[in-house]
């Protein structure tokens, strides 16, 4: 179920009453991990009964996939802001070098962005979530690619593009993991990225 989905409250008390479980559900996951999230101590933490939880999440699986997946998008969409200069900036590997930073900033940023996705590799239902935000991800930005070397088959650059995609996002999990080495682990990603990139668009 997705904010699409479920259902939308119309008056000002319903989305503050939404606003107010998703913030809870945040925090908790924050405070103690997937597994001890209940729908109880979301609506306790948000300040509503759990009947109202239940108007408009039917479980804890529905709260976590809508902060999952405004998450998701939204680390898909400063990727894909900073990668759109591939083929006009002088050097690919500058705009290359900023999606990979933005991405580590929104996690450090973001509040419950690092437990949110410990909940998705946690949980066989909300797996298949990561998966298509980075299959989406990786075919907005595989025409980046071909437009740096347009002499790739466009099934070689979707390929690349996936690669990328994955590789990022589990490098960024490791560091947020290992605190002390976050930074350095930050930049060893990006040399993976453009060393991994570099024999495909230095060609061109």
């Amino acid at each position: 179920m997705t904010s699409t989905e479920r259902q939308m409250p119309k008056q000002a008390r319903g989305r503050a009453a939404v606003a107010s479980i998703l913030a809870a559900a945040s925090e908790l996951l924050e405070e103690a991990g997937f597994d001890s999230l209940t729908t109880a101590t979301i609506a306790t933490r948000a300040g509503v009964n759990i009947a109202t939880l239940y108007r408009y999440y039917p479980n804890k699986f529905a709260i976590v996939r809508e902060l999952a997946q405004s998450i998701e998008e939204e680390r898909s969409g400063v990727a894909l802001e900073a990668l759109a200069e591939l083929g006009v900036a002088s050097d690919w590997r500058e705009p290359v070098r900023r999606a990979v930073r933005a991405m580590a900033q929104l996690r450090r940023d973001r509040s419950g962005a690092t437990a949110i996705r410990r909940a998705l590799q946690s949980s066989p239902e909300l797996w298949h979530l990561d998966h298509d935000v980075n299959a989406a991800t990786a075919t907005a930005i595989a025409p980046f690619l071909l437009r740096v070397n347009p002499a790739l088959a466009e099934e070689r650059a979707q390929a690349i593009a996936l690669t990328v995609v994955h590789t990022v996002a589990s490098l960024l999990d490791l560091a947020a993991g290992e605190r002390e080495r976050a930074l350095g682990l930050e930049r060893e990603l990006e040399l993976v990225v453009i060393n991994y990139l570099a024999p495909e668009l230095d060609r061109a």
